[in-house]
């Protein structure tokens, strides 16, 4: 026999049963990886969705807002001036036409005529003023 079948000998039960031993646990090693990067898919998707239905519950309380108020007097009220060009008695009716200026109160009161001149002021003008 030659020398280099002498020093190898057989496998041992011991050793077969380290080489199975150890194959195992790289399998459950890695089978553990892969649950524990599933479970951090699942976590991240958690918040995810925790996210979208608080953005959702906040839109939701501000519909039901809008709800609430387009409800009451006040909005009919107010979508009846704007957008049905409805006045309540006693209101008049102003539609503003394209291209014009727009119409201040102050447009519309009439101009304080002026004071009448004092009767020394008509003396004078009578007989200071040149003739035309």
């Amino acid at each position: 026999m030659t020398r280099a079948s002498k020093s190898r000998r057989p496998l041992s039960v011991a050793h077969l049963l380290a080489v199975v031993g150890i194959g195992l646990a790289v399998v459950m090693i890695g089978a553990f990886n892969r649950r524990l990067a599933a479970g951090q898919r699942v976590l991240e998707s958690q918040r995810v969705l925790q996210t979208q239905v608080a953005i959702l519950e906040d839109e939701q309380q501000l519909l039901q807002t809008q709800v609430a108020y387009a409800t009451t007097d006040a909005a009919v009220i107010e979508w009846a001036h704007a957008e049905g060009k409805q006045v309540q008695p006693g209101e008049v009716l102003v539609v503003p036409i394209p291209g014009t200026p727009p119409v201040t109160p102050s447009d519309l009161a009439p101009e304080a005529p002026a004071p009448a001149p004092g009767n020394w002021e008509l003396w004078w003008i009578l007989f200071f003023a040149p003739s035309p």
